[in-house]
């Protein structure tokens, strides 16, 4: 259960930093209105740090990998949608949607990943057999 639940808090932890990492490296605060290039960069980037994200989860949880991967995935799009109401929240609904959907499939993707790599089903030379 411990195990569980700081598996779930460094994924979001490992997400929520790189965001805030590739933000300022480029100058803006999390709140502004950063030019369009540079959302669609950042959601590139965000589902690579999902993808990360996910699979740190499952590494860590050490079991049932999906479901903890899926756990962090529901955490991301709920804030995800509070943060869509909140006043505060001066960025288009287009970035926010685009913030929420593209990158949660990642994150369960990271933890697919996971679990079949330490279950040997993904592996180079597995892959190269087909």
């Amino acid at each position: 259960m411990v195990r569980s639940i700081i598996s779930i808090i460094s994924g979001y932890l490992i997400f929520g930093m790189a965001v805030l990492l590739l933000w300022t490296a480029f100058g803006y605060r999390p709140h502004s209105i950063p030019p369009t290039g540079f959302l669609v960069f950042s959601v590139f980037c965000e589902c690579l740090f999902a993808l990360g994200s996910g699979y740190v989860v499952a590494l860590i949880a050490r079991r049932k990998e999906l479901l903890h991967a899926g756990i962090l995935t529901a955490i991301f799009v709920v804030i995800g949608l509070l943060s869509v109401l909140m006043p505060m929240n001066r960025l288009p609904l287009w970035v926010n949607l685009t913030t929420i959907f593209p990158t949660s499939p990642f994150i369960l993707l990271g933890g697919f990943i996971k679990m079949k790599t330490a279950k040997g089903e993904l592996t180079a030379s597995r892959l190269s057999q087909r």
